[in-house]
């Protein structure tokens, strides 16, 4: 699993110039991190987020940057088909098409699954609260799903680069033992990689992953403890810089990989997920030599 620097990770990051690159979560965060450091790199960016202040002050910071025609925005509760809809309808009428996205909403672990925390026992089990599988799951399929709405109407003769990079976690591989909701949807991160396959392929749009471990952005509580101290959190501008490499990295042998930042010492990239087979399944499946 190759260590990437931070000079790996931006080696195309040129690409990103007059890109039109569509943000979810955009208001706090790695959202707020990403479309400052792509609206730097001379990219357009189309912003929704559901706390508008956070939104707001955002956009603010890019004004600083580079003034009020590089970003639209507009309030964006992800869990809301029609929400996400006029996101994308705002990109295009303000840029012309979207040729990134970054499902980046999400929200921590809402409600415990465990029925012991349930409090006096009404001698029934009560429905789990479905809130951050509606976000962190929901959500992503529904903006994964219009994108490649868009991609697919897209009729430029050159279209360029265009990539979908989803926001997963270390729980995408190795599930939660806070948070089973969590869990689950972030594990489910693969599984629209793997699935979006085909259609990505035939309509060359890049895809990949990016898990990192515990960061302090706002979905941690103030007083959050690490669980492994020693590793120190992930680096928010090690997160950007995997988010960097993986929407611009334009070898296809790097396509629908993960980008690992289980620590804070930086990125990893493993291998492409089409290459994902477990070793017992490779070895059951590995021509056996004929007797003779």
């Amino acid at each position: 699993m190759p260590a990437l620097t931070t000079d790996d990770c931006y080696k195309h990051a040129g690409r990103f110039s007059e890109r039109v690159a569509l943000i979810t979560g955009a208001g706090s965060g790695f959202g707020r991190a990403l479309a400052i450091e792509f609206v730097k790199l001379g990219a357009y960016v189309v912003l929704g987020d559901v706390d508008m202040k956070g939104l707001d002050e955002t956009c603010g910071i890019l004004v600083g940057i580079a003034g009020d025609g590089v970003f639209c925005k507009r309030k964006c509760d992800v869990t809301s088909w029609e929400d996400q809809l006029a996101l994308f309808d705002l990109g295009v009428k303000s840029y012309g098409h979207i040729d990134i996205v970054l499902p980046n909403a999400g929200v921590t672990e809402v409600g415990r699954f465990d029925p012991r925390e349930d409090g006096p026992d009404t001698g029934a089990p009560t429905k789990p609260n479905m809130k951050t599988l509606d976000i962190d799951l929901i959500g992503v399929l529904y903006t994964a799903r219009i994108a490649l709405w868009h991609w697919e109407h897209d009729k430029r003769a050159d279209k360029g680069l265009r990539a979908l990079v989803l926001t997963g976690s270390m729980s995408t591989f190795y599930g939660s033992d806070s948070g089973v909701m969590y869990g689950v949807a972030k594990a489910g991160m693969l599984g629209i990689m793997k699935g979006v396959m085909p259609v990505c392929d035939e309509l060359n749009i890049r895809v990949a992953t990016v898990c990192p471990y515990f960061s302090k952005t706002g979905i941690l509580t103030d007083d959050f403890v690490h669980p492994n101290p020693s590793f120190g959190f992930a680096k928010v501008e090690d997160v950007v810089s995997a988010f960097i490499a993986g929407i611009s990295d334009p070898d296809p042998k790097t396509n629908y990989g993960a980008y690992l930042i289980p620590d804070a010492k930086g990125v990893y990239r493993m291998e492409a997920t089409r290459n994902f087979v477990g070793a017992e399944a490779a070895r059951r499946m590995k021509p056996k030599a004929a007797k003779l």
